[in-house]
């Protein structure tokens, strides 16, 4: 596994919740524009990205961690105090062990209220750190008989923020449903609808907003359309608020506000 693999989980499964996001530079000096920033595997990263993470979320930000982030500096030298470096405190939590999963799964809080798939159990995966909380409530901890005592996903309270920590590869219901806690946290919308249902936006030429509903499965899907009245731009339709539109197997509705 590499670092995009785990940009990809959970890139994938804000997409399917129908979370649009941003691609944030390290240098960028405008974090604080963003209700909720995701670092997945931020490795080998300089103290002073740190540092303006740290204050992104004393300010108010949500900020959601995976393993493997603030470990090494930007020379990939491996931080010898408390780990994740820097962040410890903004976290609540430290570890000093990590280990490779093996018929551990996953219990607490955030495990108790997901509806899980008949063939998906909630469970660690591939790498794991065994996180020993501080100030921080434990989200969810390994069920296994030699880890049962530390926690696998953490949430806590800096400043004026939240900052969620998740120690380990995860199941996708599991994800989807530590990402809806950050969101929530982040009073950041979550769309009645998702995957295989994807809805995005953008603006065109004209300045009209244009909503694109793509139906990603083999059966006709009915999504309630949420926007200005506008036109179904294929059919040249009338759509209004709250009307009820019906989007063929492997199909895309695109409409143009009026």
């Amino acid at each position: 596994m590499g670092y995009n693999d785990v940009v990809r989980w959970l890139y994938d499964a804000l997409y399917q919740m129908n979370i649009e996001c941003d691609f944030v530079w390290s240098e960028s000096d405008n974090l604080d524009q963003y209700k909720a920033i995701f670092v997945p595997a931020l490795y080998a990263v300089p103290d002073e990205l740190l540092e303006k993470l740290k204050q992104y979320t004393a300010n108010g930000g949500t900020l959601v961690a995976t393993f493997k982030t603030a470990f090494a500096n930007e020379n990939v030298k491996v931080s010898h105090e408390m780990q994740p470096h820097i962040l410890s405190n903004c976290f609540g939590i430290s570890y000093q062990q990590f280990t490779f999963p093996k018929n551990t799964g996953l219990s607490g809080s955030i495990i108790d209220g997901t509806v899980k798939g008949a063939d998906e159990k909630a469970e660690a995966k591939v790498f794991m750190e065994l996180l020993m909380p501080q100030e921080a409530e434990v989200l969810a901890s390994y069920d296994h008989y030699n880890w049962k005592e530390y926690a696998a996903i953490t949430k806590n309270h800096y400043g004026k923020g939240t900052a969620i920590y998740i120690g380990c590869m995860t199941d996708n219901n599991t994800l989807k449903a530590v990402l809806t806690e950050a969101l929530n946290s982040a009073e950041v919308e979550i769309p009645e609808y998702s995957w295989p249902v994807i809805v995005r936006k953008g603006t065109n030429d004209l300045g009209k907003c244009v909503r694109y509903i793509l139906n990603y499965s083999a059966e006709e899907q009915n999504v309630v359309y949420h926007g200005a009245d506008g036109t179904e731009l294929f059919s040249e339709e009338s759509v209004q608020d709250g009307e009820t539109v019906t989007v063929l197997p492997w199909n895309v509705k695109i409409i143009e506000e009026v």
